[in-house]
């Protein structure tokens, strides 16, 4: 090779080393994912202790009470932070939910008994009670009478020359009523005759001595069994509310412990909005609340879907269009405890808002 072509090549090399050596090579980034393993312990989740309460009724544990068996059933007791049980009670069992909320159980310290006039006569006695809520608006309790004895038995002033006939010696109730005749006063025992009788409408279907032209019994119990038996209302018997003529309102009445209450006003609360909430749904899915009380045990669910919509009648009227289902109006009280005091039911007068507190509705 020449010596013009051997420095022509070492000219090329040494311009391609320098040529790559004038600069810095652009770096290359790599990415590298680096995998962070965390570890979680898993906390247990806390379990919140419901509070306890046995509720005595007023009577056996069934249809009657299907407030309170929806609320349970659909957890609004539950929700509540409340576990609660039904006890059946007062003449069923004996077991009195106005002398029980008193006792030294601090789970028993609200009930349910039959009716208003039952609590405003213990808490003339002394006994510390407070009325909350109530289920229906006005006493189930009224007068059955067969139309083929009693053709016009649709008002008290029919009670004329009849046999009138009480499951309790309570002369008095039905002489009051009497008293409201507006064509002229019935005295009991000198214009119509007052007998005892059982639980069941028997002595109107008997025949003789042992029958009856009227018997008092609640529009949502005794009713059913002359219905069973193919008798029709309106056509075959009649049937007329007491609380038509008297100031007797407000039946199913939750009560309560009132120096307990005033203690323990949040579990009152609970308490009373759960059951409302379970009236109001009751209302509002009839169909569901007679399956719902149907499964109870013991229960009869044709009953309970006879006895569940005409109760349902009895939940609302013009004070429960304001203030809500449960409502209890503190004069519709007042002017029962006047009646038992003029009948001599009750010692004496006393103020309605010592026994009526419906701010727990709220």
């Amino acid at each position: 090779m020449s010596r013009s072509k051997i420095a022509v090549l070492f000219g090329l090399s040494l311009l391609v080393l320098m040529s790559s050596c004038a600069s810095p090579a652009t770096p290359q980034v790599v990415e590298k994912i680096v995998e962070k393993v965390v570890v979680v312990t898993a906390q247990p989740v806390p379990v919140i202790k419901l509070v306890h309460l046995n509720v005595p009724l007023g009577w056996v544990n069934n249809d009657e009470f299907v407030a309170l068996q929806v609320a349970q059933a659909k957890g609004f007791y539950a929700e509540a932070g409340l576990d609660v049980n039904l006890i059946s009670g007062g003449g069923s069992t004996g077991f009195d939910p106005l002398v029980a909320i008193m006792g030294f159980d601090d789970s028993i310290r609200i009930g349910v008994p039959a009716a208003m006039s039952l609590v405003v006569k213990a808490k003339s006695e002394g006994i510390d009670v407070v009325a909350v809520a109530a289920l229906t608006q006005e006493e189930p309790g009224g007068f059955i009478a067969l139309t083929k004895y009693a053709p016009q038995a649709t008002g008290l002033c029919d009670f004329k020359g009849k046999v009138v006939s009480m499951q309790t010696e309570a002369t008095w109730y039905v002489d009051a009523l009497g008293k409201q005749c507006v064509t002229g006063a019935l005295v009991a025992g000198e214009d119509f005759t007052v007998v005892p009788a059982g639980w069941t409408p028997d002595c109107l279907l008997a025949t003789g001595a042992n029958r009856c032209d009227f018997y008092c019994g609640w529009a949502t119990n005794q009713v059913f069994g002359l219905e069973q038996q193919g008798l029709k209302l309106g056509v075959d018997f009649q049937f007329f509310l007491a609380s038509k003529y008297l100031p007797f309102h407000y039946a199913d009445v939750i009560v309560v412990n009132g120096a307990w209450a005033r203690k323990n006003p949040e579990i009152v609360r609970g308490f009373v909005q759960a059951s409302m909430k379970g009236l109001q749904y009751t209302l509002d899915h009839p169909d569901e609340a007679v399956q719902i009380s149907g499964a109870v045990p013991g229960m009869d669910l044709a009953h309970a879907t006879w006895r569940i919509p005409i109760q349902n009648r009895l939940v609302t009227n013009e004070d429960t269009a304001k203030f809500g289902v449960g409502y209890i109006d503190v004069g519709k009280v007042q002017d029962m405890i006047n009646l038992l005091a003029e009948k001599d039911q009750i010692k004496t007068e006393f103020d309605a808002s010592t026994v009526v507190d419906s701010s727990y509705l709220k």
